[in-house]
């Protein structure tokens, strides 16, 4: 190999590490599959489990039950709350190493304030 090879080779193995080092770094701490309950304060309003994707501190993930489907979205910030969205209701609370916490209104007035517990998948 003549020198000019030699220097294109170690150039690309280099751009090659960084492009992998950043996107190792863009990788948020509570990335993962994570088990989501939701529930209410009514118990005789349904809830349910269902699982929830996060990556690059983004949370989506779809509750399907008897009455729909409900997308859960949102994005986690750096000290771990989480602001978004459950259905067509604003969703917030806090995630903190293999947990979480958030609360929304609820889908009806009668089954009082939703509550949903995120669980990291083992």
């Amino acid at each position: 190999m003549n020198r000019m090879s030699v220097n294109r080779l170690f150039g690309a193995i280099a751009l090659a590490g960084l492009i992998t080092v950043g996107s190792a770094m863009a990788a948020g701490p509570y990335d993962g599959q994570w088990s989501a309950r939701s529930n209410y304060n009514n118990t005789h309003c349904p809830g349910g489990d269902f699982p929830v994707t996060v990556a690059d501190n983004r949370v989506t993930g779809v509750y399907k039950g008897m009455h729909g489907s409900y997308d859960l979205s949102g994005a986690i910030a750096a000290d771990g709350s989480f602001s978004g969205s459950f259905g067509r209701g604003h969703l917030s609370g806090k995630f903190s190493g293999d947990k979480g916490e958030a609360s929304f209104p609820p889908p009806e007035a009668v089954c009082g304030e939703g509550h949903m517990q995120f669980e990291r998948a083992k």
